[in-house]
């Protein structure tokens, strides 16, 4: 709905607290537009009122603020350049306590992210067989004792991957030791990526794993986004940098997910 002219910003508060009230969350273009506003104005609205603590920045827009334990919703994905300053140390620890994990000899897939390209970091000179869909972590691997796999398909985002029914067809014909897989969050009901097509990409090596290791660093506690990577049964481990809230640790553990926290 369309405001016909343009409202005060104590009208705009209203209207935006009102619009969390029934959908939980509320993204910028929506609000700029039902409020008659640039997306420049209706960002300074939500940054005053996560200021005054009204309700919780995301990426894209902005969650109702119930609880400790509240889920936040992210809707737009930030660039992989925005992301790798993101916790860089609890990704760092991840992934060092990720790697051993890896027997020589093994054959691993490695998902894309930040996270994962910290592991890869750490392969450098890792005799293993390495599976993988980013271009980046291939680039990173590439020339190194692993021998390094990326599948075909199209070329996709700006990590890049690459992602399709091609690519999905010809990693669900593997079998892999291990896989470690990234999301942009955890909840009670699973793991949440921002992506359709990487998120095919990840249920294949999932599925043609023998273990499960989600490498998930603790700022993506309780915050899920627009596509569900699987539950949290379908993983066997959690490897983080913190432990998780109260609530989410008692459901994976319930789940049957190991929770390592990395030192």
């Amino acid at each position: 709905m369309k405001a016909a002219a343009k409202l005060h910003a104590a009208q705009r508060y209203s209207l935006i607290l009102q619009a969390l009230d029934e959908s939980g969350f509320v993204t910028v273009p929506e609000m700029a537009e039902a409020c008659n506003v640039s997306e420049m104005t209706m960002r300074r609205d939500l940054d005053f009122l996560s200021e005054k603590k009204r309700l919780e920045r995301t990426h894209g827009g902005a969650s109702k603020l119930d609880s400790a334990g509240a889920v936040i919703v992210d809707l737009v994905e930030p660039n992989i350049a925005a992301r790798s300053v993101v916790n860089s140390e609890g990704k760092s620890a991840i992934a060092r306590s990720a790697v051993g994990l890896i027997q020589p000899n093994q054959t691993i897939a490695l998902d894309i992210g930040t996270t994962a390209l910290c592991l890869a970091d750490l392969l450098l000179d890792h005799d293993v067989n390495i599976y993988t869909s980013s271009l980046k972590i291939a680039g990173v691997l590439s020339g190194q004792k692993p021998s390094v796999f990326v599948p075909g398909g199209r070329i996709f985002g700006s990590e890049p991957s690459v992602v399709g029914p091609q690519a999905v067809k010809g990693l669900s014909d593997l079998c892999f030791d291990v896989v470690f897989i990234g999301a942009s969050g955890i909840t009670d009901a699973g793991f949440y990526d921002y992506s359709l097509e990487d998120t095919h990409i990840k249920r294949a090596l999932i599925e043609g794993s023998q273990k499960v290791v989600a490498l998930i660093d603790s700022t993506k506690f309780n915050r899920m986004s627009v596509a569900k990577v699987c539950a949290l049964k379908d993983v066997d481990m959690l490897v983080t940098d913190a432990e998780p809230p109260e609530q989410l640790l008692e459901t994976l553990k319930a789940a049957g997910v190991t929770v390592q926290i990395a030192a």
